[in-house]
């Protein structure tokens, strides 16, 4: 009786084992590789916060934990604090908790815990909480492309050291957009609903939603670690492509037009207002800010003339080294920054 062959199965065995041999092989030289790369990912994450960058920025993370093998890098610190000795800036927050993905370790996502505390060389302090915040990236060698933060429940406090100034504002809803465009800043940003105080008074006006879109001429660099040291807000122009104000029931206001930041922090800038609901916008102001209510009137009057009686109108708002007037209106006085 004849014995069968096993030559086919002996061919078939000895694939498979080469193919086992080399799944293996490529998961150990994998994970070699991605501890390899974590490694070296932590040692730049320390050397970062330890001012070992061109902006002189040194950090703290309580208790940092490289993880995410096999798919993705993982950074998760306890506490977070920061210190922009450039920018006299200093910032303290809750744990943060950043992962990147290993095919594109350049785009971060991350979240970060409250409160945060935030204390500025120009006299102000700020205290922020939040229920949820969120954030995602891009980076390269180089700094920072484009960021984004989203953040629910907002409740943040501004304190000046040298002034009686206080501000308080909540919103339900707030994100905020920055990325570099040819050298220039674009910056968007939203609030829904939101609610402002001034010295722990409520301001009299409904909860307003609001957005800002805005490019700052020559200030990518912020977003660059090794120029951000040489930026400034002082002497800064810019372009506001958008603003609108909107507390509902029809009344809204649209701001746009360039503007300028003088050496002593003065605005200046030749804006165009856009305003719908002119009686509803009175009559709201008015009860907000009862010692106004004539100039209110008086831009009532004028917006009413320049739109023929309509509830709606446009006029030029003139700001000159932080004096804003409405034609020969006086509307008041902007702070220096």
């Amino acid at each position: 009786m004849a014995t069968p062959s096993t030559a086919p199965a002996s061919a078939t065995s000895r694939k498979v084992f080469r193919l086992g041999v080399f799944i293996v092989l490529f998961i150990a030289v994998y994970s070699v590789a991605w501890y390899f790369a974590a490694e070296y990912l932590r040692r730049q994450i320390v050397a970062f916060f330890e001012g070992g960058n061109p902006a002189a920025i040194t950090a703290n993370c309580e208790q940092p934990r490289i993880g995410g093998y096999p798919f993705r890098f993982r950074l998760n610190c306890d506490r977070l604090s920061l210190d922009d000795n450039y920018q006299g800036i200093s910032a303290s927050f809750g744990a943060v908790r950043a992962a990147a993905q290993i095919y594109a370790p350049g785009h971060v996502v991350w979240e970060l815990d409250g409160p945060a505390e935030i204390r500025s060389a120009l006299g102000f302090h700020s205290t922020i909480e939040w229920e949820d915040l969120r954030s995602s990236f891009n980076a390269t060698l180089s700094g920072l492309q484009r960021s984004s933060l989203e953040i629910r429940d907002l409740k943040a406090q501004l304190i000046s050291t040298v002034s009686p100034l206080k501000l308080e504002l909540t919103a339900p809803h707030a994100e905020s957009h920055i990325r570099g465009n040819a050298g220039d800043l674009d910056y968007a940003a939203l609030v829904r609903d939101a609610v402002l105080a001034i010295g722990g008074n409520p301001v009299g006006l409904p909860p307003a939603s609001a957005s800002i879109d805005v490019t700052f001429a020559e200030r990518g660099g912020l977003l660059q670690p090794a120029l951000a040291h040489s930026q400034r807000l002082y002497g800064t122009k810019g372009e506001i492509r958008r603003f609108v104000t909107d507390l509902g029931e029809g009344r809204v206001l649209t701001l746009s037009g360039p503007f300028s930041v003088g050496d002593d922090g003065l605005i200046s800038g030749q804006i165009r207002a856009e305003i719908e609901g002119i009686k509803a916008w009175n009559q709201a102001l008015g009860v907000a800010y009862p010692d106004m209510k004539d100039t209110f009137d008086d831009v009532a009057r004028v917006l009413a003339v320049v739109s023929f009686g309509q509830d709606r109108g446009s006029a030029e708002i003139t700001i000159q080294d932080g004096v804003a007037s409405l034609g020969f209106i006086p509307l008041g006085t902007i702070p220096p920054l």
